[in-house]
């Protein structure tokens, strides 16, 4: 894949913050532009959103809206916003496209977001059938990085399966039709395209074991430029995300009825997204960890050239710790 191929504290502090903005009404907010994903992964920016919290830590926010984190990514690569949502294999294989992308902090993980929904009708009914099969997933996305740890959970390979480039809306509709076999993206879709679409031939495969060898991080992304030029944005956005992930700790309900509103679905399919996300703003070591295999994953399938640099000097780097380190020194536990 070439370079072009790629840019197509505690709720009492919460309180005071809160108290000490409303005292002071007429501040100037800094503007700044967010691309968002869509889905249940994005729960706590969606959640800053909708509660106001962007304008009460200092934010006049203007939303950008795409349907996967990596073109959200690509926005703020081509410095079409100031930040954004995306995973973490999405920022493994920017860095080593040479794309200055940095990671400034994360507020969830899931091993289970991601599922595979494949058809019974082409006799599969367990993993290891996927043999042979076509198997559809979104490329340079977090589901194409599912797709080689799912199959190597299982005994299998990339090479052992037709691995197709579908976009999500997309993959539902061939699975439906038998275009392809089997395909792996969000819960949502995978559930929906069982109960839905899939007239009885189409089921939901085990995950048993996937938090092994797989979990997705859920983080705010800037480019180098913005890093620099806009600490206080950066700032900003921070304490707004740990304000959302306290109302969310308190009232998982009403984040619910957020999440819904805002994917215009379910409360029930909204509390299940819940269920699936540890939530916690941070920069930890196993985010770290994760984007070295997903550099790994990405020199493998050849989607970025091999790269003489240490691959975990080189996504040190990508992680930013700045702004977290000034909002909330204790939730940076990388050295």
């Amino acid at each position: 894949m070439q370079r072009r191929d790629f840019l197509v504290g505690g709720a009492a502090l919460a309180c005071a913050m809160a108290g000490a903005w409303a005292q002071a009404p007429s501040r100037k907010l800094l503007p700044a532009i967010f691309a968002a994903s869509e889905g249940h992964s994005w729960a706590v920016p969606f959640v800053a959103d909708a509660q106001k919290l962007w304008a009460q830590e200092g934010l006049d926010v203007s939303n950008l809206a795409f349907t996967s984190g990596r073109l959200s990514a690509e926005a703020v690569l081509a410095g079409k916003a100031d930040f954004a949502t995306t995973t973490d294999s999405v920022v493994a294989l920017a860095a080593l496209q040479g794309h200055k992308i940095k990671v400034f902090a994360e507020f969830a993980n899931s091993s289970t977001q991601m599922l595979v929904a494949a058809r019974r009708d082409q006799g599969i009914t367990q993993p290891s059938d996927l043999r042979g099969k076509r198997f559809a997933t979104m490329f340079g996305t977090a589901g194409h990085y599912f797709v080689n740890r799912y199959l190597r959970l299982h005994g299998l390979t990339p090479k052992d399966v037709t691995v197709i480039n579908l976009r999500p809306p997309e993959m539902i509709s061939a699975l439906a039709q038998g275009s392809i076999d089997a395909f792996a993206w969000d819960w949502w879709a995978a559930e929906d395209a069982a109960k839905v679409e899939g007239k009885g031939n189409v089921q939901v495969l085990s995950s048993a074991g996937i938090d092994k060898v797989f979990q997705s991080h859920f983080v705010l992304v800037t480019n180098e430029q913005t890093a620099q030029a806009k600490p206080q944005v950066l700032e900003a956005a921070v304490r707004a995300l740990i304000g959302a992930e306290q109302q969310l700790a308190a009232d998982p309900e009403k984040g619910a009825q957020i999440l819904a509103a805002r994917t215009r679905g379910s409360i029930e399919s909204s509390r299940n997204g819940l269920a699936r996300n540890a939530t916690r703003v941070q920069l930890a070591p196993r985010l770290l960890d994760d984007l070295v295999l997903g550099g790994q994953w990405a020199i493998t399938e050849k989607l970025a050239q091999d790269n003489a640099a240490d691959l975990r000097a080189l996504y040190r780097q990508v992680i930013d710790t700045r702004a977290l380190r000034a909002v909330a020194p204790e939730r940076v536990q990388l050295a």
